[in-house]
């Protein structure tokens, strides 16, 4: 396996990059109100911890990285100077050179084209600068928002995965989406 390089992606509102050690501040915000749906999957819930927290940015929200499996980084608004959401790429195969990729956005800013907008910038660096040519996700079948922000970032639409998603509630069918390296 090989590390994925270290991305600083700029879009139109968006700076993606990862996660450091000078975003204590940043990450805190976003704990305090609840919303760890806009932090990566393995982030400390408690904003009051700021040895975990800055634990966490300095080590374990790299270790997919320097495992070489995937890359966690930030959505920052750039004209806000505020972390929006998180996205990252999961599950790297160097052998197929295939990666899923995740997002989640505060839910205060969804419905206003953050989530599109970095699954695109992502998606076009993963396939060009990170050297992978298949990139791919799920979406829940009863989240059209989900599957209309694949759809907006050019994503193709593949088929579904019946009952291959559990959530608290039980099981649901999953939309799968791909972008191809010769799509872009």
């Amino acid at each position: 396996m090989k590390p994925f390089p270290s991305p600083v992606i700029r879009s139109a509102r968006l700076e993606l990059r990862e996660f450091g050690p000078g975003d204590a501040e940043l990450v805190r915000e976003v704990m305090a109100v609840g919303e760890l749906e806009a932090l990566p999957p393995g982030a400390p819930s408690d904003p009051d911890d700021v040895p975990g927290i800055e634990s966490w940015l300095a080590e374990d929200v790299h270790r997919p990285q320097r495992e070489g499996t995937g890359i966690q980084v930030m959505m920052l608004d750039h004209t806000q100077g505020k972390i929006v959401g998180a996205i990252g790429i999961f599950h790297a195969d160097w052998e197929v050179r295939s990666a899923e990729i995740g997002y989640g956005v505060h839910s205060k800013e969804r419905n206003k084209g953050y989530a599109s907008e970095a699954l695109g910038a992502l998606a076009r660096w993963s396939l060009t600068e990170a050297g992978l040519q298949r990139a791919w996700l799920t979406a829940i079948i009863e989240n059209p928002a989900s599957i209309r922000v694949a759809e907006k970032a050019g994503f193709t639409r593949e088929g579904t995965l019946r009952r291959a998603g559990l959530e608290d509630d039980g099981l649901h069918d999953l939309a799968i989406f791909s972008l191809l390296d010769d799509e872009i």
